[in-house]
């Protein structure tokens, strides 16, 4: 009774009401029946009899709580499963902040800016270089056929390029082509497939009929957008009182996309 009581903190299971009244059941039969059998109150048959009925009723109550268990295991499977959909969908808002951030120096404020950005701009992608930064000091003709007075120590690659000392050809990809490629898509291990126009909607197993999206906030801080984007649980079959956690990017304290989970 004391195990069965107890939870097990690497689960989070612990054995329903039903595991403890089979137990009660199976403690008073024996206590029961000792008593009768010393004080020879009834006769052998009758306490068999008795034997026989708690023993099935404990067994019943131990039915059930098999399957108030079983239910329980396949209740937080699937809370891990809406949990993780969840932050794949985050993960994927995160990825496009991130590059929007590199290429404006800020966040999309908005959803729609953010679905705009990644279906109409593009980013500059390189597909061909050939050659290295020379090591060396540049040399006087270099310098001179750059426009300097006096050579520079260190090449940069607008230098090398105008010489020809290297080759470097650049592409404009889409930036959702570019960050959500099939192959980019492999490598991300993803639980589902990349869809731009099902950006804000936080997905979720097949049973669940809730309809949810995620919430963008944001704040002017000293000119600077501080952007939080969170998702909306319970996840999945999860109730209420479980929600230990709620996944977001970001803050609304500081400029920053970062997840608030492992």
């Amino acid at each position: 009774m004391i195990v069965g009581a107890s939870s097990n903190g690497g689960t989070d299971l612990t054995q329903s009401a039903y595991f403890i009244y089979g137990s009660i059941g199976l403690f008073i039969l024996g206590f029961v029946s000792l008593f009768f059998i010393l004080q020879q109150k009834i006769s052998r048959g009758i306490t068999a009899g008795l034997s026989l009925i708690f023993i099935a009723g404990s067994f019943f109550y131990l039915f059930l709580n098999f399957k108030t268990v079983e239910d329980r295991i396949i209740y937080l499977a699937e809370v891990e499963e809406s949990q993780e959909l969840a932050k794949q969908g985050l993960k994927d808002i995160q990825k496009l902040q991130e590059a929007y951030d590199r290429k404006y120096r800020k966040f999309a404020g908005s959803f729609t800016e953010l679905i705009q950005f990644a279906k109409n701009d593009s980013i500059k992608v390189l597909v061909k270089a050939e050659g290295d930064l020379p090591s060396r000091k540049m040399t006087v003709e270099e310098g001179r056929s750059l426009g300097y007075r006096y050579p520079k120590e260190v090449w940069t690659e607008a230098d090398a390029l105008k010489l020809g000392l290297i080759v470097r050809d650049y592409a404009k990809i889409q930036v959702s082509q570019d960050l959500f490629s099939e192959e980019e898509q492999e490598k991300q291990n993803r639980i589902y497939p990349f869809d731009i126009d099902k950006l804000t909607v936080q997905r979720t197993i097949k049973n669940d009929t809730a309809k949810k999206t995620f919430v963008m906030e944001t704040k002017l801080v000293d000119s600077t957008l501080h952007v939080e984007i969170s998702s909306i649980p319970p996840y999945g079959p999860q109730f209420d009182y479980d929600v230990t956690e709620v996944f977001k990017l970001g803050g609304l304290e500081e400029k920053s996309m970062k997840s608030n989970w492992k």
